[in-house]
């Protein structure tokens, strides 16, 4: 790839389209030598993005040094072990420990990013590049479990809703079709086929949707009773995130690192010190940032309790805008307001460590996807790892918004208490504490988390303010010097792929490939539909 060729891969997939359609390109870096030998950068976060960028930027010729906050690299891809701290702001602002991790040895949580679809070339580029092996995620089985309990309460299996609701509505379908030409039976017998229908075109129950009873030897297995169509649509299974595996960012084939999500921030940090040494300064936080009359960048922070300043030639910075619009700055207004623009979504998890791995049993037989509930755990992810095992991990919920906002100001422990109640009523062995015992029972609350502050940026492609603030944040600020990274401000928020996206392209804007200025139209993402599906 030429370095043109590649400047307009960048500027394409950044601002030419939106969403995942964006993601196809691997990015191949061919482009010109740094414009001074031995330019420094500061890099602000340690992040995906942040770590993306100090390595694509060392190979080019910088001078990088990575400034992280926290006393750990990653950001958001944090992975829970046995012996890990969590922490999340208290009531008074300063950061209280919530949960000394106590999984037993071998077992691990994602508690940030779970998956990595198979269209995020960047993501696979690199694992592929730096070793780290991957399995499948498993984003749906038919065993999976959809559980409502607003009115009647139904506890559905996902090939009972799916399979009834289409055999409902071919016959229904079939039904209209009067006309008998040849067109009209190809239509009905795509319906047929489609829906599970009888030869009449009706829909009596199909074995798509599970068995009436267990197969003998003496009886071919008959077809469960169908849901009927009255319940399917009181229930209202649609609206609770039913179809996002069909949804692109979802479909399969889906990935995870073999051992952890963290596998990844594992291996740039191997190959950053590998290549460039000891680059990265943990328990760095930024105090202030300031554009230099002469040239440059100058980055006030502390580290072990002392004031210090780095400068530098050029400054990129992954840093959560919630947490950058606290930090003070001589950047324009129009830049200030872009940064002050676009809140942060409020999103939990939970992650439980249980006894034995009930939802394998003959009862349930789940080997990993996902059920969904209204209760507000949302979901319930099953591991799609070590199968057959004596025990193993569970996401007890990932939840959204409002929801996770009243979720995540509950105390810890009140936290588990309505995550156990929530899955019980899918599971009842989730009930019992000597199975899934409260003490190996972890949450956190993004919106608390210290130098994080929210799961993604929560952009509105239908708010007009959001349309400025992301233009604005694509182009750097101080004549090309300092520079917003990370999936914030990327067609794919919440997505590690937006955060690679993102280091990509400002590295093509600090080489001179890819302009600095942007022009319009710019397509702002719908974050609700990239972290969420359609609704």
């Amino acid at each position: 790839m030429t370095a043109q060729s590649a400047a307009d891969a960048l500027r394409e997939a950044m601002i030419g389209r939106g969403g995942p359609e964006a993601t196809g390109w691997t990015g191949s870096f061919e482009l010109s030598p740094p414009p001074r030998a031995g330019a420094t950068v500061a890099v602000l976060g340690a992040g995906i993005a942040g770590l993306t960028a100090a390595y694509e930027l060392g190979r080019l010729g910088y001078r990088c040094t990575v400034l992280e906050a926290s006393d750990r690299a990653g950001g958001r891809n944090r992975t829970a072990r046995g012996g890990d701290v969590l922490r999340e702001l208290g009531p008074g602002g300063d950061p209280v420990v919530t949960h000394r991790c106590s999984f037993d040895e071998g077992l691990y949580l994602n508690l940030g990013p779970g998956r990595i679809p198979h269209h995020h070339r960047r993501m696979l580029d690199y694992c592929r590049s730096f070793g780290v092996d991957l399995e499948p995620y498993i984003m749906e089985t038919t065993a999976n479990v959809i559980h409502l309990a607003d009115g009647a309460v139904v506890r559905w299996r996902n090939r009972q809703v799916a399979n009834d609701i289409r055999g409902h509505l071919a016959a229904m379908l079939a039904e209209t079709l009067l006309r008998r030409d040849a067109p009209t039976g190809k239509l009905l017998d795509l319906l047929r086929v489609f829906g599970s229908l009888a030869d009449d075109h009706s829909y009596d129950g199909s074995t798509r949707s599970g068995y009436a009873e267990d197969p003998d030897v003496h009886d071919f297995p008959r077809p469960a009773p169908p849901i009927p169509l009255s319940d399917l649509l009181e229930s209202g299974f649609w609206r609770h995130s039913f179809y996002q595996p069909v949804d692109y960012l979802w479909q399969a084939t889906m990935f995870q690192p073999v051992g952890g999500m963290d596998r990844i921030v594992a291996a740039f940090e191997r190959e950053i010190v590998g290549r460039f040494g000891d680059v990265v300064e943990l328990n760095s936080a930024v105090t202030a940032i300031r554009l230099l009359d002469e040239g440059g960048v100058a980055v006030e922070y502390r580290r072990d309790g002392r004031p210090r300043t780095l400068t530098a030639d050029y400054c990129v910075s992954s840093i959560p805008l919630p947490v950058l619009r606290g930090i003070p700055t001589n950047f324009s207004p129009e830049f200030d307001a872009a940064i002050s623009t676009v809140g942060f979504a409020n999103t939990c998890k939970v992650g439980w460590q249980a006894g034995e791995r009930f939802w394998e049993s003959d009862a349930d037989q789940i080997y990993g996807g996902i059920s969904w509930t209204n209760h507000p755990i949302t979901q319930i992810w099953y591991p799609s790892n070590d199968y057959f095992s004596e025990t193993g991990t569970v996401t007890g919920a990932y939840n959204f918004d409002d929801v996770a906002a009243k979720f995540g100001d509950l105390a810890p422990l009140e936290r588990l208490a309505q995550a156990r109640a929530g899955a019980a009523e899918l599971h009842p062995r989730f009930a019992d504490e000597g199975v899934v015992p409260t003490a190996k029972g972890i949450t956190v609350a993004w919106q608390k988390v210290p130098y994080q502050l929210g799961g993604w940026a929560d952009w509105n492609p239908a708010n007009p303010d959001h349309m400025r603030a992301y233009k604005q944040l694509l182009q750097p600020e101080g004549d090309g010097r300092f520079y917003v990274l990370g999936d914030q401000s990327s067609p794919l928020p919440g997505w590690q792929e937006g955060a690679m996206m993102s280091a990509h392209y400002v590295i093509g804007q600090i080489q001179g490939v890819i302009p600095r200025t942007v022009p319009e139209p710019v397509r702002v993402p719908d974050s609700v539909a990239l972290t969420q599906g359609s609704r």
